[in-house]
């Protein structure tokens, strides 16, 4: 960062150039850093570097705010359960916001890095998927075919596991285009419709015999 870029910065924009630079870091880098590497990098005193960061974890905090929850929409839930469209139309409203928020470098290379050396970012995203959305989708999907949702520890742990699956597709998309660099088609719109089709008629064809399953899987123990 050159000088002349600081010198005439306040303290918020400075926050957010050195917060910016240390996204792109991460990003290319990954989680196995020290603040002095960082510092380095920026070509700044590590003591600078602290007085707009605490110490790492205020950092890594920061970095989730700005790249993950900036791009999640608290309004996604209230519209997955809007029973005025049906679930298909609904979760291909969700999708597309959804993989326009995440298919983005940054966005990937660090959750990857996360996952693989220091979890509490991927912990904190997916505990946001896994206490809210996902059951939710679930139980909407049982609500269009007419039957009431499992209920359980292990109805719980299948409707994670099944609607997981399903989502963790679009993520993998973005895997592919910036971990892998494979291509990926520019207009999602055809392959958003095409899962959710997919899934949603198998679903809610399944849907009548998963209590059985649960109740054979109970059984078993």
């Amino acid at each position: 960062m050159a000088k002349s870029a600081r010198k005439y910065l306040d303290a918020a924009d400075r926050e957010q150039q050195i917060l910016e630079f240390a996204i792109d870091f991460v990003a290319q880098r990954g989680l196995r850093f020290t603040t002095r590497e960082l510092a380095d990098a920026l070509g700044v005193s590590q003591p600078l570097l602290y007085r707009y960061f605490k110490n790492r974890d205020d950092l890594l905090q920061k970095i989730y705010d700005e790249v993950y929850l900036k791009r999640w929409d608290p309004a996604w839930n209230a519209q997955l359960a809007d029973r005025s469209l049906s679930i298909r139309d609904r979760l291909v409203r969700y999708l597309t916001a959804y993989t326009e928020a995440i298919l983005d470098e940054r966005w990937i290379r660090i959750f990857i890095a996360s996952a693989l050396e220091d979890p509490q970012i991927t912990k904190k995203y997916l505990g946001l998927l896994h206490e809210t959305t996902f059951p939710l989708i679930f139980a909407e999907v049982a609500a269009e075919a007419g039957v009431a949702a499992p209920t359980g520890h292990q109805a719980d742990e299948l409707a994670i596991e099944i609607v997981w699956g399903f989502h963790s597709s679009f993520f993998y998309m973005g895997v592919r285009k910036y971990i892998y660099r494979n291509t990926i088609p520019d207009d999602l719109d055809l392959i958003i419709r095409a899962r959710v089709d997919v899934f949603v008629s198998g679903l809610v064809e399944s849907m009548p015999r998963l209590e059985g399953h649960i109740a054979n899987a109970g059984a078993g123990r």
